[in-house]
């Protein structure tokens, strides 16, 4: 069979199957190089496993499971979830089992059990954000979750690939985030719907890895099956000083062809926003301004690491939060909290009126009608928006372009340390 030139996707996937010279419409079975359980799909994954007759795990260093018990529980119905989820995997032989429910793939990252050039699974709505890195996420069901711990490979379909090669230069305080919707609005929902999107170009070395994994992160908005960051030099440089274990990028082959491959010129990129009816009426931040928020919360999913922790106190302590606004903030990871910790952050966010929560909160617990939060994934009477916009409208009170904010009188207060002058 003549060998097909292959996308990043479709050579990862190659790496991780036994058939040969795959091709887009390809029907193949993968290994993924990790399982990702959370405490709910973890607890029925595992529970399905045991109907199908299975005892022990296929191949336990390839799973980690997260469990809730990073949290309170005062309900006798959640402590026994707990232990059964504990029971059914000890029976079945996990070995690595979290207590860090909320925050599961910001361990994985931190702890870099993927890499680039490998493929994970799991049924969290993130999981794409591992493309950041040059990997590959799939989200997958829990019976497939329960097939995979048997040992059974992964049935999947290879994706034509998209292409988008951003150029240019994006404005002030657009985030990955945004660059994304902006990817979505010029590729096309149609185009994304079903396919792999590999992203490349002069545009993407000046995003920053967390701007890319929150690119990423978002990619369940598009429809796309999977999405991978092209690897670049800035990109493989900050990798290195996060990663130990040696790893492999993966880049498309020369004469690959993608189903569509257009240059996006990030200069058009603006703050987005999502409204409750969904990322299909997405809008500008101009498009929204003046939208009352009386609740904000900053994390959950893996959108509150450290920089956006530092975004978060940086504006929140030049503007002080507005008394009429609840803001709250989850961190990532342990790590991501006590390096923040260190660099005082917490303190300065608390001093300006923010409540900030355990990693591993439930965010949708802290949601109420009408809030403004940073997740992938929100009830449906929640806005959706990044780090800049969130804390911006817990200073305003509203959504307001962060710009607009700078035009206001700014606040006197000890945390910006200014004085009033004297009269």
């Amino acid at each position: 069979m003549p060998h097909t030139p292959q996308t990043a996707v479709a050579r990862l996937l190659q790496s991780v199957t036994d058939a040969r010279n795959i091709a887009p419409g390809d029907r193949i079975g993968v290994q993924p190089h990790l399982i990702v359980l959370g405490p709910a799909d973890g607890l029925a994954a595992l529970k399905a496993f045991r109907l199908a007759g299975g005892e022990k795990i296929a191949n336990p260093s390839r799973v980690v499971l997260f469990t809730d018990d990073n949290l309170p529980t005062a309900e006798a119905a959640a402590a026994n979830r707990r232990k059964q989820l504990i029971d059914a995997a000890t029976q079945a032989g996990v070995t690595r089992i979290i207590a860090g429910a909320g925050c599961e793939l910001a361990h994985c990252l931190d702890n870099a059990w993927v890499v680039p050039g490998e493929l994970a699974v799991s049924n969290l709505a993130e999981v794409h954000l591992l493309g950041g890195i040059g990997a590959l996420g799939l989200r997958v069901t829990v019976r497939d979750l329960a097939l995979l711990l048997a040992g059974r490979p992964l049935s999947v379909t290879v994706p034509q690939s998209v292409r988008a090669d951003l150029t240019g230069q994006r404005q002030a305080l657009v985030s990955g985030r945004d660059v994304f919707f902006t990817l979505r609005r010029e590729l096309g929902r149609d185009r994304l719907l079903g396919r792999a999107l590999e992203i490349s170009g002069e545009g993407l070395t000046t995003l920053a890895l967390h701007e890319r994994i929150g690119l990423c992160a978002q990619a369940a908005h598009g429809g796309v099956a999977g999405v991978m960051c092209l690897a670049d030099r800035p990109g493989v440089a900050e990798l290195n000083k996060r990663i130990s274990r040696p790893y492999t990028t993966i880049e498309p082959e020369k004469e690959a062809a993608y189903s569509h491959r257009a240059a996006i010129d990030l200069a058009h990129a603006q703050i987005s926003v999502v409204p409750p009816e969904g990322p299909d009426q997405w809008r500008t931040i101009g498009e929204s301004s003046g939208e009352p928020v009386c609740r904000v919360v900053i994390g959950g999913q893996s959108s509150c690491g450290h920089e956006a922790l530092k975004v978060a106190a940086e504006i929140i302590k030049l503007r002080r939060k507005s008394p009429q606004v609840e803001c709250a903030i989850v961190p990532d990871s342990r790590e991501v909290y006590e390096a923040a910790l260190g660099h005082d952050l917490i303190g300065q966010l608390i001093e300006g009126g923010v409540q900030v929560y355990p990693p591993g909160t439930s965010t949708g617990a802290l949601c109420g009608d009408g809030a403004l939060v940073t997740t992938v994934t929100a009830p449906g009477n929640c806005w959706r928006a990044g780090v800049v916009a969130a804390a911006t409208a817990a200073c305003s009170g509203a959504i307001v372009h962060p710009e607009r904010l700078d035009q206001q009188p700014q606040r006197d207060s000890k945390l910006s340390g200014r004085r009033p002058k004297p009269i």
